[in-house]
């Protein structure tokens, strides 16, 4: 640990701690689970083809929840200038961004649809930026709250009751995927250290083929967005509030079956899943060129039927490998984190003192950092 240099006539100051490591389990995790979001993403257009549907269902039921347990293990229960700052220009003003780039990206000629409905309507993957930063203003009072993963699974249930919440500023997924985010955060340190040994692997195993046999049950794929309510579904309130409960419990299995494969120790790729953000926001533009270009189709019609899905998974391999390259984040960094905008926009509080005021962001990413490694449960204040 470092101390600042200073001047022999400065007044002692405090040394900033060092930025702990990363987790490489984490990493580890987030690069497994944008490996499988982008796959996912390429089985989309072949859904009709009957083994590539089940994979797709399979796929659907826990990569998601995991990336969601994720983002809440890593979150923090208090509400300050620094966490709105950072929802502010590190998800939102993305979300504009992206937002307006795949609505001009919708004009070239054989794009696959529509694009963007409007600004309060996430397009497509972009749902995930705008539900993140609904996540993290509501963790700090469900934490406050007795018994605040049974009151975000409340939340879940009664949100598909509402005709009303769907797509618009991803409410619908917001509410649905809610209690994944809450688990994160209360039972991170947890799973952490359980999920470890040949037994828990063995479990894993056992849990994700179950899965992959009762993927086939699922009516419609549209139970495993979150993105509709019951009635849209056409099923009636009670049966809609049981389906979204199987769903959860899926959720739960599955992404605790993925992170116990998960290996804990850093290898020479496992940096990249600190950069899964910026493969996530891009990796669109390549889908849907592909689509365009009937690459997806080609691939049915003129590749064997086993082939199809390997050959899919290793092109998400390499997409993301380049995506969520450190060139790629030299490129993309202006668009997925745009510093240029927040210097120009954002002014700090007048009459504060520097060597404080990097102090104060030194210690808050390094509490943010050190869940991420730690997870320890005993920062978690509740009620």
């Amino acid at each position: 640990m470092a101390p600042f240099p200073r001047s022999p006539a400065a007044a002692p100051e405090r040394a900033l701690p060092d930025p702990p490591a990363r987790d490489p389990w984490m990493d580890n995790a987030r690069l497994a689970l944008i490996t499988l979001v982008v796959f996912g993403h390429c089985l989309e257009p072949l859904r009709g083809v009957a083994s590539l549907d089940a994979l797709y269902r399979f796929l659907y039921l826990f990569h998601m929840p995991a990336f969601v347990f994720l983002s809440g293990a890593v979150a923090r229960a208090e509400v300050d200038v620094r966490l709105l700052k950072r929802i502010a220009f590190r998800l939102l003003l993305p979300y504009l961004l992206f937002q307006g780039l795949y609505a001009l990206a919708a004009h070239v000629p054989g794009w696959p649809d529509a694009g963007p409905k409007g600004v309060t309507t996430p397009y497509w993957l972009l749902w995930y930026l705008p539900s993140l930063a609904a996540w993290r203003l509501l963790m700090p009072l469900f934490v406050r709250l007795r018994r605040p993963l049974m009151l975000a699974c409340a939340l879940a249930l009664a949100a598909g009751w509402a005709d009303d919440v769907g797509y618009r500023m991803s409410l619908s997924r917001t509410a649905a995927f809610f209690p994944f985010f809450v688990l994160g955060y209360l039972h991170a340190p947890a799973w952490r250290e359980r999920l470890r040994g040949p037994v828990p692997c063995m479990l894993a195993v056992a849990t994700l083929l179950a899965l992959g046999a009762a993927a086939g049950a699922v009516p419609d794929p549209r139970w495993l967005y979150g993105s509709n309510g019951y009635a849209a579904l056409g099923v009636n309130d009670a049966a809609g509030a049981l389906w979204r409960l199987l769903r959860l419990a899926a959720g739960v299995a599955g992404s605790a079956a993925l992170l116990a494969l998960v290996p804990r120790r850093g290898f020479r790729l496992t940096p990249v899943g600190s950069r899964s953000l910026q493969a996530y926001l891009a990796h669109g533009f390549v889908v849907k060129a592909a689509a365009a270009a009937g690459v997806f189709g080609w691939l049915a019609a003129g590749v064997p039927a086993l082939l199809v899905a390997p050959t899919l998974l290793l092109a998400a391999w390499l997409l993301v490998r380049l995506l969520a390259s450190a060139p790629a984040a030299g490129l993309l960094g202006p668009l997925t984190s745009p510093r240029w905008l927040e210097r120009h926009l954002w002014r700090a509080p007048p009459g504060r003192d520097r060597p404080a005021q990097l102090e104060r962001e030194s210690s808050g990413r390094s509490a943010a950092t050190s869940r991420s490694i730690a997870l320890d449960s005993s920062i978690k204040r509740r009620a």
